[in-house]
């Protein structure tokens, strides 16, 4: 029988040192190999241990850490993509110890590094840096721009029951903005795995507190309108090229189809202007994309009275109002990026895919499945790279050691070209903070933890343990997990786990 037992949070983690502690039990996976290692640790110090870690069955990593236990034993941890000598990270650095000590001159690199000298001048000709007898010195408290870990707002607002009042949740203020302003939909899991939906009623800023009031009407959902522009300034790598097996191939280099990665530094803005009120409807209607009665309420309807083409039930999409903020919200920062985009060849697989897909499915006679509607509002290269996106994130705390809040994804159209869609991974912390080089890095190690993680998720489409993910740039629209699926099993069929970076 064990006899010392404690409850602890990341404490655990701090190197206390409990020698008598028999027995360690997790609830949950902690986030990385290296906190599951510290945590673990803490028992069997004076003698045996044991260690017990029951994953919560909501959390995709949970189920895929439980599918894999060998991980828990081998002695690899994730890397730590931090780079204290970044300039920005060395200017907040900086800043913080000459408001609260004072920085000797002399000591500058000996402290922050060789950069750090000429970050300090630049600091000091800006004004925000001041020069005295004894080193640098600097007001107030710049501790509060200091921001690693990703959200362009320190800030967090509170989601509260307004019928409870219990806490939910919290969100930065950037992702409130747009998930839950006044009168949004708002949708989140609750510990029995039912998924719940809640209105907004009010969003205060100043008490940071958004009141949701849960609603029975399954059906309703909003979209907030934003316009998202990504444009890179310094390319930081030579273009990268993955082959994507998609079919079998003697050798890689007979692959037609193939995968660019280009790491860079550059600007990204998002403005919300509004948001739109919608509802979901299970009717007949026209699925012929060229007939004016696409997707219109066909009902009672065998043959579309236009196209002659026999209708279906499926799922319409039915705005019931249309709403624009007084003032726009708008977000605009720098931070390096990873621009991934398929050559033509790959492009023409999806589409055929997407076809061969679409034609089954009519073939059947069966009402189309929720979910699939996809295939017929959006581009199959649009949905495929979306999708992979999202996947490749939910995997990011298995491979490395980077939060999902450090990075944002989101889908550009190329100008001038059908259905050539570019993919955007961002750091989001104004300046980077390591996420983005880590996708570039590992992205067909990445690809593999996340198409299993994928593939032992039970949805049959996509659902929010695996798929659907709050914050999300482009609302998250053109979403199918099978297209996802395409690309991350044709890359993580490759050779290589990890890319070499090559200055440009």
């Amino acid at each position: 029988m064990y006899k010392s037992r404690t409850i602890a949070t990341e404490a655990l983690e701090a190197g206390i040192d409990l020698p008598e502690l028999e027995c360690c039990i997790l609830r949950g996976w902690p986030g990385s190999k290296m906190a599951y290692q510290q945590r673990s640790g803490r028992a069997g110090r004076s003698q045996s241990g044991l260690t017990v870690l029951l994953p919560n069955a909501l959390n995709p990593i949970d189920c895929y850490v439980a599918e894999h236990p060998e991980m828990l034993v081998s002695p690899e941890a994730e890397e730590v993509f931090f780079n204290d000598e970044y300039p920005i990270f060395a200017a907040k650095h900086l800043m913080c110890a000459a408001a609260e000590t004072g920085i000797p001159t002399n000591k500058i690199k000996h402290y922050f590094g060789t950069a750090a000298y000429e970050v300090a001048k630049l600091l000091l000709a800006q004004g925000h840096l001041n020069k005295g007898r004894n080193g640098l010195w600097a007001k107030g408290y710049p501790h509060k721009d200091v921001n690693f870990r990703g959200g362009l707002s320190q800030t967090t607002i509170k989601l509260v029951d307004a019928e409870t009042s219990e806490e939910l949740e919290e969100i930065s203020e950037d992702i409130a903005r747009r998930e839950v302003h006044p009168q949004a939909i708002y949708k989140r899991q609750d510990t029995n795995g039912r998924m719940l939906t809640y209105q907004c009623i009010s969003l205060d800023l100043n008490s940071k507190q958004a009141i949701l009031k849960q609603i029975a009407d399954s059906s309703l959902f909003t979209v907030a309108v934003t316009e998202s522009e990504t444009s890179s300034l310094t390319v930081l790598t030579d273009p990268v090229k993955l082959p994507l097996l998609f079919s079998q191939v003697s050798d890689v280099d007979d692959c037609k189809e193939y995968l660019i990665l280009e790491l860079s530094f550059g600007e990204v803005k998002h403005i919300t202007s509004g948001y739109s009120l919608m509802t979901q409807i299970y009717e007949q209607t026209c699925l012929n994309k060229r007939c004016l009665n696409y997707k219109e309420l066909l009902p009672k309807e065998r043959r579309c009275p236009l196209c002659s083409k026999l209708t279906r039930k499926a799922v319409i999409v039915k705005t019931l109002s249309e709403e624009k903020f007084e003032q726009p919200f708008r977000t605009q920062f720098s931070a390096p990026m990873v621009k991934v985009a398929i050559n033509s060849s790959a492009r023409e697989y999806l589409q055929d895919f997407a076809k061969e897909t679409r034609t089954s499915l009519t073939r059947s006679g069966e009402p189309i499945p929720p979910g699939y509607q996809q295939l017929w509002e959006y581009s199959s290269p649009l949905i495929a790279i979306h999708s992979f996106g999202h996947q490749i994130m939910r995997a990011l705390q298995l491979v490395a050691r980077v939060d999902p809040k450090q990075v944002n994804f989101t889908v550009v159209k190329e100008l001038g070209e059908n259905n050539n869609y570019t993919g955007y991974f961002c750091d989001t912390s104004d300046g980077g903070n390591g996420a983005a080089e880590a996708v570039f890095k590992h992205l067909p190690k990445l690809a593999g933890a996340a198409k299993a993680i994928a593939r032992d998720c039970n949805c049959d489409t996509g659902c929010a343990k695996c798929l659907i993910q709050h914050g999300c740039p482009d609302g998250n629209t053109a979403l199918l997990k099978q297209m996802g699926l395409l690309l991350l099993d044709a890359i993580a069929s490759g050779r290589s786990e990890t890319i070499a970076s090559t200055g440009a």
